[in-house]
């Protein structure tokens, strides 16, 4: 039986005056991705007036790969 263990991590979206820059969502990824981590799901919570200010991805990994 596989088992996971799961994260999350908060990608924040910049913000300049008036607009709102996309995060650079694969570097964050590719990141957790050289630690064995992969994408399971991505939500993006309301914020003030219903915008999102953050992306939160979750993350899982196979704990056999970890040696836990």
């Amino acid at each position: 039986m596989q088992r996971y263990e799961y994260k999350t991590i908060t990608i924040k979206f910049t913000s300049g005056f008036f607009r709102k820059g996309t995060p650079d969502v694969a570097r964050a990824l590719n990141s957790e991705a050289v630690e064995g981590w992969r994408l399971s799901q991505m939500m993006l919570p309301s914020g003030s007036l219903g915008e999102s200010e953050q992306m939160i991805a979750i993350l899982e990994r196979d704990i056999a790969n970890t040696g836990k």
